[in-house]
């Protein structure tokens, strides 16, 4: 089966496609109902409008997530690539790496500070886990620039064909073409991947879900990867 590799549209579509892959990857991960209870007890309908329009004065979490995204996908800091089958025309992984700059100690407390928390988070879980990691991350790269790798999420019908792998090569072949550092964080089940690419674990951050409401021998559990340069002869 052919698939190819394109940019992410920068459109209301094109936001949606990428959640879809997100949420379809992330399906039976115990820590989503946990972080977001207010958001799994049903299916919100699919908005049909492609373009950042609201019909209220209110933007639904929704809303405002598209925007933000949007946003982000505008950015030329931010690479975001997606893969496509070409028979069905249907987006089934995607890529998001970053090109980001060196931050002072103040830039980085300002970044944690700001970052995105909507009410319907349990942002206590949600400063237990990714908060955490954004901190050990900050005394990692500190004021260097480096090639991050923000998600990586492939429909799990598409899972094992390469096509994770593809993303990853893509990304790391501009870190080096440029002479950065890459990092990126990985779950137990993504290590192998990344460390297939030249990525170290350096760190892990690993959170028991069970006093959070998870069943008993629930974790979430993500080790902090660098990858150093490489460079041809």
């Amino acid at each position: 089966m052919d698939f190819t590799i394109n940019a992410v549209p920068v459109t209301r579509t094109g936001v949606r496609s990428i959640r879809e892959i997100e949420t379809a990857a992330h399906e039976n991960d115990p820590i989503g109902p946990l972080l977001w209870p207010g958001l799994h007890t049903h299916d919100p309908e699919p908005d049909p409008v492609d373009e950042l329009t609201h019909s209220t004065d209110t933007p639904s979490l929704e809303e405002e997530e598209a925007a933000r995204v949007i946003a982000f996908l505008q950015d030329p800091s931010n690479h975001y690539l997606q893969v496509t089958e070409t028979a069905t025309k249907k987006a089934v992984a995607y890529v998001w790496w970053e090109h980001a700059k060196g931050r002072t100690e103040a830039q980085w407390a300002e970044t944690y500070a700001n970052r995105f928390r909507p009410k319907e988070m349990n942002k206590a879980l949600m400063d237990a886990t990714s908060g955490v990691r954004f901190l050990k991350r900050a005394k990692l790269l500190g004021e260097q620039d480096v090639f991050i790798l923000k998600e990586l999420y492939v429909r799990p019908e598409y899972q094992r064909r390469g096509l994770g792998g593809k993303l990853v090569a893509s990304g790391a072949q501009k870190a080096d073409d440029l002479g950065l550092l890459s990092y990126t964080e990985a779950s137990p089940k993504g290590m192998g991947l990344y460390l297939k690419h030249g990525f170290l674990e350096v760190d892990r951050v690993t959170v028991d879900l069970e006093p959070w409401g998870g069943k008993k021998g629930d974790v979430n559990s993500y080790g902090l990867l660098l990858r150093q340069p490489r460079t041809t002869a």
